[in-house]
């Protein structure tokens, strides 16, 4: 009963994401996706495939307020594609990706959407990212196979494994056309399909493509602890900074947990101990809840406000005395494991 009652909850109070087109400019974001494409050419469907390459270019309205996601055709009040191309060969896709890299500066950021996810929801999530946090360089989206549903949690597991080679196949391409920096960002049940490639690329010791990675985030990661922590030490060395954004008040999440008969996931952990002995940053956005609170960072303009101060990132990163002056945080350390408590400015 609770858990067909959080179903009809959940999926109430989600409406879904589409492609809306438009002519005009956009920035372009580039799609590694493990996802089968539709009639139109688009990586609509939940049908897992070998990796296919595409291009967007997304625009977002003027009056855009940070953290909102809009859909619609209405490039003055909608996010809006204004331009695609579905590469039939990684030549091109290179070709195109290496002209962004020269322009920008050389500098990738990859997005991993989670659970429950679709394309154009995982697309427009990064573009906004791109928008309210000013990322410079070049934005890719991996799009892999959720199904796209609250119900489908166990196919979205499912294809969280399927997607492993394909976020692989995406990072090389990314080196081979000359990205100098790879920041990657990942959401949800995302942070699954991220560990399990980075620890599967280590094994082979792919170093050419993972000294490339100049930092990680796992934003309210859907993932075991222990899964997690086995993963991370199986790895070795782990890209710097590996910062893990939680909170307790996680809806999301703890339904999860209750799914998966535990009391906690990597993304509502309290109790740091377990990652002792893992360089890693945990930094609560609890007190920003919005929402489910599943995706704090994307959806609280204070929270996003915050993070935009000079200074903050290396706050976060530093974690340390001196650099908890910048921002309203608590800071705790546990051996090699940093946890950080972030709070609201008291105007």
């Amino acid at each position: 009963m609770f858990f067909r009652l959080a179903l009809v909850f959940l999926v109430a109070c989600t409406p879904r994401g589409e492609l809306g087109f438009a002519p005009g400019e956009g920035r372009p974001v580039f799609v590694g996706t493990t996802r089968g494409f539709d009639a139109a050419g688009d990586p609509t469907l939940f049908d897992r495939r070998p990796l296919g390459l595409a291009r967007y270019d997304v625009s977002i309205p003027a009056d855009h307020k940070p953290g909102e996601i809009t859909y619609g055709n209405d490039p003055a009040k909608d996010f809006t594609i204004t331009g695609k191309r579905h590469y039939t060969g990684d030549s091109a896709f290179r070709g195109d990706l290496a002209a962004e890299l020269r322009r920008t500066g050389g500098e990738a950021v990859v997005f991993v959407h989670g659970y429950n996810t679709n394309f154009a929801e995982g697309l427009y999530r990064l573009a906004q990212l791109g928008q309210d946090f000013k990322v410079p360089g070049v934005l890719v989206s991996y799009a892999w196979p959720s199904r796209g549903t609250v119900a489908g949690y166990a196919y979205d597991r499912d294809s969280a494994l399927y997607a492993r080679d394909g976020l692989e196949g995406l990072l090389k391409e990314l080196r081979q056309a000359g990205a100098k920096k790879i920041t990657l960002i990942s959401h949800s049940m995302g942070s699954a399909v991220t560990m399990e490639t980075l620890r599967q690329m280590a094994i082979e010791g792919d170093r050419a493509t993972l000294d490339r990675l100049a930092g990680v985030m796992l934003i309210s990661p859907d993932l075991d602890v222990d899964v997690f922590h086995n993963l991370a030490e199986r790895m070795g060395k782990l890209p710097d900074p590996f910062i893990i954004f939680t909170s307790q008040k996680d809806k999301a999440l703890r339904l999860s947990g209750w799914i998966s008969g535990e009391k906690a996931r990597l993304g509502n952990l309290q109790d740091v101990r377990p990652l002792a002995d893992l360089k890693v940053t945990l930094v609560d956005v609890g007190a920003f809840n919005t929402g489910e609170g599943h995706f704090n960072l994307g959806n609280s303009p204070a929270l996003i406000a915050l993070l935009n101060q000079a200074g903050a990132a290396q706050a976060l990163v530093a974690s340390d005395g001196g650099a908890a002056g910048l921002l309203p945080m608590v800071v705790l350390s546990v051996r090699n494991v940093t946890q950080v408590i972030l709070k609201p400015v008291i105007q």
